[in-house]
């Protein structure tokens, strides 16, 4: 049974525990989980760091690592 209001989507223990047995439903609820720990990351963080200035640390580390 899945219950929807205006904050949140809930579902049974059983349920959640099918998803995750299957390959593809695991897949979704792992993005959907890294969705959820980015949107608090950025929520949380005092910088943030573009693509470009990730790169160009990236590839600092990767040489002088």
């Amino acid at each position: 049974m899945i219950v929807e209001t205006e904050e949140r989507v809930s579902f049974s223990r059983k349920t959640w525990d099918d998803l995750r047995q299957d390959d593809y439903f695991r897949e979704v609820i792992e993005i959907i989980e890294a969705r959820e720990a980015l949107e608090v990351a950025k929520r949380e963080t005092t910088h943030f760091v573009d693509l470009d200035e990730y790169y160009q640390q990236k590839n600092i580390g990767k040489y002088y690592a």
